[in-house]
């Protein structure tokens, strides 16, 4: 825990340092740090761009699939009724033994 106050007080310092520069400074290090933030948002992009690109081809191999191999449930929910649920309640099959004796 004291690392951490430790580490939040660098930063206030280096913001501190940073805020004490002038103006015309400040611009010039916004203008050095540029490729930086430009290569981090074009990286976020593309990550964003492939988890597109992976559920627009599979989501529909696997409709696909679903449909060849006749499953029309999963596999852990077939077999069973289907009870229509509210929300907020759970359905509880309940089954009572007495003891004799």
């Amino acid at each position: 825990m004291q690392q951490l106050f430790e580490y939040y007080g660098r930063f206030q310092g280096v913001r501190g340092n940073l805020l004490g520069l002038p103006a015309w400074a400040r611009g010039l290090l916004l203008v050095v740090a540029l490729p930086g933030i430009l290569a981090l948002a074009l990286s976020i992009a593309a990550v964003l761009c492939s988890l597109a690109a992976l559920l627009l081809l599979t989501v529909p191999a696997y409709r696909l699939l679903r449909a060849l191999t006749g499953r029309s449930q999963p596999a852990s929910s077939a077999g069973q009724a289907v009870v229509p649920q509210t929300p907020g309640r759970r359905h509880v099959d309940v089954k009572i033994i007495q003891n004799e004796g």
